[in-house]
């Protein structure tokens, strides 16, 4: 059995604060790694679960990232523990003022090629959503290593407005970004990969109805 310490998934004294005496003893802390319809697949010390929503929480309440309290028998829900940061977007023909994408983030690294598909506007728009979450955004232009960045990194600093800007050499890739990650950051960096820039893909959910599951 895989087992992972709570600091190794994310946990830190921000969360810990908001548990009484009785939850610490009664309850197990998960952080959310996928949202499914009717359940959640989380991480814990003793390794995955699979968890159940309470009659009171609906999927849409919970996102990739967020810590929750849940019986240590039935695997239950108890109750969503407050966020450090959040991701969300526009809901589209949902009925609701915002679709959850990722919680409890430091760093989102929004990823562009260093190709015709590089767009200023829709990098602003990423830039706007990380901020408005609470999260410090990075700029990350791929293919470096099949066409020259220095045009393109020059274009992104105009937008990043104080956000770090790096170019990354696929065969180099690693090394370049262990600044930016670690073992806590794991359900972090799933969550970049699927959320990275794609002109099919927009902020405001046209076209997309994927959920939050990280890929």
């Amino acid at each position: 059995m895989h087992t992972n310490s709570l600091a190794a998934l994310g946990w830190s004294a921000d969360f810990l604060r908001q548990l009484d005496i009785d939850e610490i003893h009664r309850f197990i802390p998960a952080r959310i790694a996928a949202v499914h319809r009717d359940r959640l697949d989380a991480l814990t010390e003793t390794g995955a679960a699979s968890l159940t929503l309470p009659p009171g929480i609906s999927a849409s309440e919970v996102a990739v990232g967020d810590w929750v309290l849940a019986e240590p028998t039935t695997l239950r829900v108890r109750r969503v523990l407050d966020r450090r940061s959040t991701i969300a977007r526009r809901s589209a023909g949902t009925g609701a003022d915002r679709q959850l994408i990722a919680a409890n983030l430091d760093t989102l690294a929004i990823l562009t090629s260093c190709n015709a598909d590089f767009n200023e506007a829709r990098l602003e728009r990423y830039l706007a959503l990380a901020r408005s979450g609470g999260v410090i955004p990075l700029i990350v232009l791929t293919k470096a290593d099949i066409a020259d960045p220095a045009p393109y990194l020059q274009r992104a600093a105009v937008v990043a407005r104080g956000a770090e800007v790096m170019a990354l050499d696929a065969r180099e890739a690693g090394p370049a970004l262990r600044p930016w990650t670690g073992r806590a950051d794991d359900l972090p960096r799933r969550v970049v990969r699927r959320w990275k820039i794609d002109p099919r893909r927009q902020p405001h959910g046209r076209g997309d109805g994927h959920g939050g599951n990280p890929r």
